[in-house]
């Protein structure tokens, strides 16, 4: 019997803080070793002429089928639209779609733009939403009435649009965090982000207590506002980190409410 198990991993909306040059592992650490990418996140700005480029190496002995494809944001939850229909206008392509990813391996994707509108006043966010299937042994390399299990597993990191005019390391380089603003309105925080770049909480207090990963992962957006409920008790101060363009935390910022 074939039993298929799907993972969703998303390292675009990972907490835990990494630097660019250290590989991020999205299969649970083995001995086998996993598949890994050396990036959270993807910055792609205007002069990127002839696109950008994400490898996945894999550590496994395992060969893979790797499925890869750009997906929107879901901003009612701020993880990756998995319901898009194939073919939706996203204003990115991914190549190649379909590959295999050799057994101790690596595959490198490109990532480009199509033509498609986007803003020139403020940065854009896609998911890159790669799938790795497991090559299947044969029937006749398989026991008689034994179960297996397939492991899928799906990984989605945050690519980030920056046209001209955009900082590629704003986040890094400059003081975005400091520019967000907050006010109470009953049981609910409101952020506001001046900027014009998509801003992600690795961490978020207020009165103290530490709002939910859930809640995180709602992104304040350029020019705009979010809202996020607030814990029980009375609020005077919030307190907030930044994840930066290497997936690094911000340095702590906090005011009175």
């Amino acid at each position: 019997m074939l039993i298929g198990v799907a993972v969703i991993i998303s390292p675009g909306i990972t907490y835990a803080a990494s630097g660019a040059a250290e590989r991020i592992d999205i299969l649970p650490p083995t001995k086998k070793g996993g598949i890994s990418f050396y990036v959270l996140r993807v910055v792609y700005t205007e002069k990127d002429k002839n696109g950008v480029s994400l490898t996945a190496y894999n550590s496994t002995p395992e060969t893979y089928l790797f499925q890869s494809r750009m997906l929107p944001v879901d901003l009612a939850t701020g993880n990756p639209d998995m319901s898009a229909e194939s073919g939706s206008r996203i204003p990115f392509v991914v190549t190649p779609p379909l590959s295999r990813l050799e057994a101790n391996g690596e595959l490198t994707l490109r990532i480009r733009r199509n033509g498609e509108f986007l803003p020139k006043d403020r940065e854009s966010v896609f998911f890159i939403s790669m799938k790795a299937i497991p090559s299947q042994r044969s029937p006749e390399e398989r026991e008689p009435d034994s179960q297996h299990m397939v492991l899928t597993v799906v990984s989605n990191i945050k690519l980030f649009y920056r046209p001209e005019g955009l900082h590629r390391r704003a986040i890094v380089d400059t003081d975005v965090s400091s520019k967000l603003t907050f006010r109470q309105e009953g049981n609910q925080l409101i952020a506001e982000n001046p900027t014009s770049y998509w801003l992600t909480f690795s961490r978020l207090k207020v009165g103290g207590k530490a709002l939910d990963k859930t809640q995180l992962r709602l992104m304040v957006p350029p020019k705009g506002k979010q809202s996020y409920s607030l814990p029980a008790g009375t609020a005077t101060s919030v307190s907030w980190q930044l994840i930066d363009e290497d997936g690094w935390d911000t340095p702590v910022q906090e005011r009175a409410l």
